[in-house]
């Protein structure tokens, strides 16, 4: 039994080795105290809220600790902790806000002038020289297709009705020539050469007519018109000028008695229901749009609209000197608010709602190395923490790592807690 003891005593003092190398060579006793290193044993209270350790805390004032030595590339400011008296966060107005999960799409916005629909807006002018003799239409009026705009004299046009009347009387006529020939022929009392002639005539006068009707085509001359023209046989120089289609007159220059021509439009006529929003892209951009997404304009001047569209083209070439791609929307003109050439603001929707982990942008502190924000893990205790930052929306910045959905932090008043932190970093250095 006695040669035993030895034995037990080496196994004793072998098993304390162990522990004390698992204890980094310190005793037991030493190491890191249950609460960490904000707590004083003396008092069983955390450290920065000590005020017996430190009297000037129940006077009100501000006790800044660096829990301890940063490591590798963390951001020293997360390691202070900022201890505010009684009253004086209420003193300073700091205010809170919770961070939460949004619904975002994600979007790009750009500068953007809108335009009339370019295969809904024409420029009307006389197809021929002449003088304006009456106007029918005014500024703003709504027109449906064909209505009349004015009434222009010209003796061009007066010489194109009688040129047509002309020329179907001489294919009458040639046409009856050639009947006799052909039926004198068949009886063998005409010749040959003759109906040869007359057939040549014939076809010469069918060219004559079909010029002469795609003259009139040409002048605006409807089959209709023609079918009336050949009826009534009225050949004055007056030639209607009508709106292509349905729309609003946009402009009207026409005065009566002036000069117009194919050269010098006179009225302007445009579909307004809708209206064409030229978008000024950047190419580093122009990847994610596709034509069908969902476009939404606003103007500074009407604030309390939003007009809904979707990308219906995007242009072929870079601006040489800004680098801007044109990409155009088409958008509903809600109450005919929308003008051309207004000034605005598109929203291009390039991915559906989303849930985002969102933090408001005056929460947001940066002490040159890191995004920061600050958290109260109790009452009047502040401390820095380190946040990743995504995209950037109007309400806010996209936290990707740091932060939870729930947590508050500090909004106005975090500059002041971050000049406090970097102030207590000089102090500690």
């Amino acid at each position: 039994m006695k040669k035993n003891v030895p034995t037990i005593a080496v196994f004793a003092v072998l098993i304390a080795l162990f522990a004390f190398a698992a204890n980094d060579w310190k005793a037991p006793w030493e190491g890191t105290p249950a609460h960490g290193q904000d707590w004083c044993e003396v008092h069983q209270t955390a450290l920065s809220t000590c005020e017996k350790c430190d009297p000037k805390l129940a006077r009100g004032g501000t006790f800044t600790i660096r829990e301890r030595e940063p490591r590798g590339d963390e951001c020293p400011n997360t390691l202070v902790r900022i201890t505010l008296g009684p009253g004086s966060a209420e003193q300073a107005r700091l205010s809170f806000a919770t961070v939460e999960l949004r619904a975002i799409a994600e979007t790009i916005r750009a500068n953007a002038e809108t335009l009339y629909p370019p295969s809904q807006y024409a420029r009307v002018a006389p197809r021929i020289p002449g003088v304006i003799r009456e106007v029918k239409a005014i500024l703003g009026e709504e027109v449906e297709a064909g209505a009349l705009l004015a009434v222009i004299e010209s003796p061009d046009f007066g010489q194109a009705k009688s040129d047509y009347l002309q020329a179907i009387a001489v294919l009458n006529l040639r046409r009856k020539t050639h009947d006799q020939e052909k039926e004198l022929l068949d009886k063998k009392v005409g010749a040959i050469r003759d109906l040869l002639n007359a057939e040549t005539q014939l076809e010469e006068a069918k060219l004559a007519l079909k010029r002469s009707v795609r003259n009139l085509s040409a002048l605006g001359f409807s089959v209709e018109q023609q079918k009336a023209l050949e009826e009534h046989q009225e050949i004055s120089a007056f030639m209607d000028v009508v709106a292509p289609f349905k729309g609003t007159v946009v402009d009207a220059s026409a005065v009566p008695g002036e000069m117009a021509g194919p050269e010098k439009p006179i009225f302007s006529v445009a579909a307004v229901e809708r209206l064409w929003v030229a978008i000024d892209v950047h190419e580093t951009d122009l990847a994610k749009i596709e034509k069908g997404q969902r476009v939404v304009f606003t103007v500074e001047g009407i604030p309390d609209r939003r007009f809904p569209g979707k990308v219906v083209a995007i242009a072929g070439e870079v601006d040489d000197r800004t680098r801007p791609v044109r990409v155009f929307g088409e958008v509903k003109n809600i109450q005919g608010l929308l003008k051309s050439r207004m000034f605005g603001r598109a929203e291009i929707f390039i991915k559906p709602p989303e849930p985002k982990l969102l933090v408001p942008k005056e929460a947001v502190q940066n002490d040159g190395d890191c995004s920061l924000v600050f958290v109260s893990p109790v009452p009047n205790i502040f401390q820095a923490r380190k946040i990743g930052i995504g995209t950037v929306y109007e309400g806010g910045y996209e936290v990707v790592g740091g932060l939870a959905a729930g947590e508050k932090v500090v909004t106005t008043g975090s500059f002041l807690l971050k000049t406090e932190v970097l102030r207590g970093q000089m102090g500690a250095g």
